[in-house]
């Protein structure tokens, strides 16, 4: 999951210059897919790859590198080191395993039978896309094991046509009855897969993918709130991490609307990080946590999906630097997207009859952490409820008919500045 705090300072009128390229990197679906192939070729030519072309969603052959695989008995395991490019998720660096070992079905159907060892969690909430229960497996990733595996035995028999699977599964010794979910995927899940050998050894293959830091991890997502415990979410809708991925982020605002809707929550409360978040928990002790979001930037999107999710009231928890830009409409509030604009601070001023060097003063502040704080020393909150009331109403006008809005607008320390109902 990604994590974005408040950031004040980020607010700069001249702001920084963003590096021209920056490198994307693959998501944990893609590393455990990775590992699960790296662990079944080592199983059956008892050599370590080096290297995974690992078969995307897109039909794209992405390499990856195996940072070792190794084999005790009839059981292998490979480690893929997760690689997020530029993009700052709290997952990139960490190493994701896979255990794999085959069984015979006997007069069950082949299948890959996937379980979640340490360090991947357990979803224990619904409104996400694994059920109850699960490990805390996205369906693409689920998909991409089906597809690699499927592909990794294809091309185990071109090269070897005389392989024989059996002399390399096992009957089960009681691993499946373990207390462990398992989820049972299609050994065969795509069509171009199925006329490879029609599996005459009849064996399942059994997985096992684990984050040896997942539950450390997890305690910097968002993933306690949505209910998956014990670890981080495997997950990935195209198998690449792409840097600051609006995409990525906008997926997790849906998923925590998902969860806090799935648990009876009518109200949202969107911040736009922690710091703005723990304010509001402190101002609204009475909510559940999860009615708690964490929208960053993406102030439109949040109010849009708020409504479709079935959100009646909407409570806003922002800084000064943020309800300004709401202020005068911006979907979105990054830096990048949308620089400060203190003109409108000064003409808001203007309007209020402050004096042209009051408005003057307003207008060179260097950041909006620095116009607050002229503000404050001058007295002059008429200016911060005007524009609190602007950003309240921007967001009732982008959420439409029939939503409650509420804006707490908070100082740095954690002050209620404004309370709009």
């Amino acid at each position: 999951m990604i994590s974005m705090p408040d950031n004040p300072k980020s607010n700069n009128k001249k702001g920084r210059s963003r590096p021209s390229v920056l490198r994307s990197g693959f998501s944990t679906g893609t590393a455990a897919a990775a590992a699960a192939r790296a662990a079944l070729r080592h199983l059956v030519t008892g050599i370590p790859a080096k290297v995974i072309a690992v078969r995307l969603p897109s039909g794209v052959y992405l390499p990856v590198p195996v940072a070792w695989s190794k084999i005790q008995g009839r059981i292998a395991s490979a480690s893929v080191i997760k690689d997020g490019g530029d993009d700052p998720d709290i997952t990139n660096g960490a190493e994701i395993r896979a255990t794999i070992n085959l069984l015979h079905s006997g007069a069950s159907k082949p299948a890959i039978l996937l379980t979640a060892g340490k360090g991947v969690g357990l979803v224990t909430k619904p409104g996400l896309p694994a059920a109850t229960g699960e490990p805390a497996i996205n369906p693409v990733p689920r998909q991409m094991l089906s597809d690699n595996i499927a592909i990794e035995i294809r091309r185990l028999e071109s090269l070897s046509p005389d392989l024989n699977w059996s002399n390399l599964a096992v009957t089960d010794n009681g691993s499946l009855q373990s207390g462990k979910p398992v989820l049972q995927l299609p050994l065969y899940a795509a069509t171009e897969f199925e006329g490879t050998r029609s599996h005459p050894n009849n064996f399942s293959v059994k997985v096992e993918i684990e984050v040896p830091r997942g539950e450390e991890l997890s305690r910097h997502t968002l993933n306690p709130r949505l209910g998956i415990i014990g670890g981080i979410s495997i997950l990935g809708t195209t198998g690449i991490v792409r840097p600051f991925s609006n995409e990525a982020y906008e997926q997790t605002i849906q998923a925590a609307l998902s969860v806090a809707v799935s648990n009876g929550c009518h109200t949202a409360v969107l911040s736009t990080g922690g710091k703005s978040e723990r304010f509001a928990r402190q101002l609204l002790p009475e909510l559940p946590a999860e009615a708690f979001i964490q929208i960053a930037d993406f102030f439109a999107f949040s109010l849009q999906q708020s409504r479709l999710s079935g959100i009646s009231r909407i409570i806003h928890s922002v800084f000064f630097g943020k309800a300004l830009k709401m202020a005068q409409g911006y979907p979105n509030t990054h830096a990048h997207t949308v620089p400060l604009n203190l003109d409108f601070l000064a003409a808001i001023a203007r309007s209020l009859n402050y004096d042209a060097d009051h408005c003057r003063q307003l207008n060179s502040a260097n950041t909006a952490r620095h116009a607050l704080e002229f503000i404050a020393d001058k007295g002059s909150y008429d200016i911060i409820e005007s524009v609190a009331r602007r950003a309240a109403a921007q967001s009732a006008q982008l959420a439409g008919e029939g939503a409650g809005i509420r804006l707490l607008l908070f100082d740095y320390n954690g002050s209620l500045l404004a309370d709009i109902k």
